[in-house]
């Protein structure tokens, strides 16, 4: 790094002084117009850093613990209960979906019908669900 043996920030300084001294009253401005924009520019990087240099927060992953004592009926009817709560939550995810379509003008009985139709060509197309299984 040689380069840097030659500059000198009280050398730099006194020439900035001297060239707004002389060169006309339009320079102070034009000086300005110069070092705003990347003052900006530095502060914006600067702020950017120090916002990827924070952690994300930790996430907590909360699960569900059981007696060992369970029978298999509670079991049951815990999954039972979790899936109807899905079904639930589908359902008006479903009829969120619809009224959107709608507000946005689209024919979505229409759209449903289709769906349904290809649901049961699948289904009708599909190999039994016993296929390939041992016993």
């Amino acid at each position: 790094m040689s380069f840097l043996k030659d500059v000198s920030l009280r050398n730099a300084g006194s020439d900035l002084v001297g060239f707004l001294r002389t060169s006309g009253r339009h320079s102070p401005w034009l000086f300005l117009a110069a070092c705003v924009p990347t003052a900006i520019i530095i502060y914006t990087v600067y702020l950017d850093t120090i916002e990827k240099a924070t952690p994300p927060p930790r996430e907590i992953i909360y699960i569900e613990s059981w007696p060992a004592t369970r029978s298999l009926e509670e079991s049951k009817a815990a999954i039972a209960e979790r899936q109807k709560l899905k079904d639930e939550m589908r359902a008006r995810e479903k009829e969120a979906y619809k009224a959107f379509g709608r507000a946005v003008g689209m024919d979505v009985d229409k759209i449903d019908r289709e769906a349904q139709r290809a649901q049961e060509a699948t289904k009708a197309a599909a190999p039994p669900a016993t296929a390939g299984v041992r016993q």
